[in-house]
Order: C-alpha cells, then sequence, then structure tokens
C-alpha cells in the first residue's frame, strides 16, 4: 500500500510543479482575468529595480505594478477616476498563501518614482522555482515583497460617486 501511495507521489509530482510555475491571474473587475507572464513583463520598455539586501544588491527587470494594471485596463487618470478609486484595492498573494495589499492611491501617487514592481528575472536570469516566475517587489519593504505569485487582484472596498453630489 505505501508503495503504491509512494509512485502515485511521484507520478503526480511533475503535475503539482508544473502548477506551482504558473504565471499569476491578474482579477480586474469589468475585464477577464488574465495571466501576467514573464515574457510580457520583460517585453521592450521593460525596467530594473536594484533591492538591497542582506547578501548584498540583486538587481530585478520588469514593471511598475501600476503600469501592468493600467495595460490590463485600470484607468486612473483624472480627478473623477481618482474619486472613484480610492476605496479600491489591489491584493496579491503567493503561491504560499502570503498576501499583501496596496491601495490604489498608494500606487498612483508614487507614478513618478514606482515602489512596487512586478518582476520576473535578476541580473542572472529568471527567478529560481520557489520565486517565480513573478514576483512582487517594493522597494524599502521586503515584508510587502511576495515570492511566487498566484493572484494580483483589485478590489473595491465601497463605492465613491465619480463627481461630488
Amino acid at each position: 500500500m505505501r508503495l503504491r501511495v509512494a509512485l502515485a507521489g511521484l507520478l503526480l509530482a511533475p503535475i503539482l510543479v508544473a502548477a506551482d510555475g504558473a504565471a499569476p491571474v491578474l482579477v480586474l473587475p469589468g475585464h477577464p482575468d488574465a495571466a501576467v507572464t514573464p515574457a510580457a513583463l520583460l517585453a521592450a520598455g521593460a525596467g530594473e529595480v536594484k533591492v538591497e539586501g542582506p547578501q548584498g544588491t540583486t538587481l530585478y527587470r520588469g514593471r511598475p505594478l501600476l503600469d501592468v494594471l493600467e495595460k490590463a485596463g485600470l484607468v486612473t487618470d483624472g480627478m473623477p477616476n481618482e474619486r472613484t478609486l480610492a476605496p479600491d484595492v489591489v491584493v496579491a498573494s503567493g503561491r504560499d498563501g502570503y498576501t499583501v495589499a496596496f491601495s490604489v492611491g498608494e500606487l498612483t501617487m508614487h507614478r513618478a518614482d514606482p515602489r512596487v514592481y512586478l518582476v520576473a528575472e535578476t541580473a542572472q536570469g529568471p527567478l529560481p522555482p520557489d520565486q517565480g516566475p513573478v514576483r512582487l517587489i517594493v522597494v524599502g519593504q521586503r515584508a510587502r515583497s511576495a515570492y511566487g505569485l498566484a493572484k494580483i487582484e483589485v478590489r473595491s472596498l465601497g463605492t465613491n460617486a465619480a463627481k461630488k453630489p
């Protein structure tokens, strides 16, 4: 019996690893769910972000989270949109369940100097399997940097009118 369980585990292991290595899903209300692939993050216009850590500086490549959200259809420009988005948050979850959140206002406030990035590689190449294929980097806040993202979701905590009543 134990041998059968062990064999079943060995046969299923490649399937589980493949599922774990899938690109995270972006959930944006009013839009179809979409995969955030390393190729999309590394396409023309990708940027670099340096992160200081216990083992020195690591150079990552990817895009600001706000850029990814706007390309997927999140409209942030203008006061009416800012009012509508004021109660919205972005929740990012790793495959291990680690979850972090950002207000949309927090992301737009730092548009000129982004602090939250989705990255897919380091200067040495693709992210290790336990960190990728996509991870979240928050410059200056290591505790909010999530590995192995599974889902990025925009959620509304309330409803605001686009104009004052």
